[in-house]
């Protein structure tokens, strides 16, 4: 409000000085006195003609430009709602899909025993522990990765032009990570909370949609190899142990 007073009195100022100006020179010219009352008068009507238009003008520009900015910022945040989950803050499944490309790792993600906390603490208590594996997940990943809640308990992370090498210590890490949270679903007694992943390379020559097959494969096999462990391989399954990874 402060401006828009400001700037309404600068302008009216502006139009006084210019009326002084213009009247004082046709006196002078038509040989006419420029007299005090004059002079009163033509301060006198800017102020009560051009000091309000200025400050109704100036107040509804501030108005609309106000508007504008609050559509702006709401357009902006219907943008991240719509392609973030709601419960972790990750990108949703639609928009992580949409984001991927070729070359690179893809790691699909799957919370352990997810139905036992649901069933043992309630769907409140399990809400809490995606947010924390979520929050483990992004912790570990590189601002380069994306990475999503693609179902219930399921996550994915895609890492670019990452190596087999490079995306197998990625893997580790990020069970490591998700295998140190602190989860204390009843009281002072904590629940251990962990992942299962399975991983797949995507080259130039295997399609993103090979890739998801292969990932869903090693995920599979790491839950039968006993969960809380990562598989990969660019073919066929192979169990990678947490003792070779760095």
């Amino acid at each position: 409000m402060l401006r828009v007073v400001v700037k309404s009195v600068l302008i009216t100022l502006a139009v006084i000085v210019v009326g002084q100006v213009i009247s004082y020179s046709g006196r002078m010219a038509t040989g006419q006195p420029f007299t005090p009352y004059v002079f009163f008068m033509n301060s006198f009507l800017p102020l009560v003609t051009a000091l309000p238009a200025s400050l109704i003008i100036f107040w509804q520009q501030h108005r609309i430009q106000q508007a504008h900015l609050a559509l702006k910022r709401a357009h902006e945040e219907l943008a991240v709602r719509a392609a973030h989950d709601g419960l972790t803050g990750l990108l949703n499944r639609e928009t992580f899909l949409a984001r991927l490309g070729a070359p690179g790792a893809l790691l699909l993600i799957d919370a352990d025993n997810f139905k036992a906390i649901n069933d043992t603490f309630g769907h409140a208590e399990g809400d809490t522990a995606l947010r924390l594996i979520a929050a483990a997940l992004r912790s570990g990943s590189s601002p380069s990765w994306i990475i999503g809640r693609i179902g219930g308990e399921e996550f994915a992370v895609f890492i670019p032009n990452a190596s087999a090498t490079e995306a197998a210590s990625a893997g580790e890490k990020l069970r490591s990570l998700v295998a140190n949270v602190q989860f204390y679903p009843v009281h002072s007694t904590p629940y251990p909370l962990s992942v299962s992943i399975g991983l797949a390379v995507g080259t130039e020559d295997i399609d993103l949609q090979h890739a998801f097959r292969q990932a869903d494969v090693n995920l599979y096999a790491a839950k039968a190899a006993g969960r809380n462990t990562v598989v990969a391989s660019s073919v066929k399954p192979r169990l990678v142990s947490h003792s070779s990874v760095a």
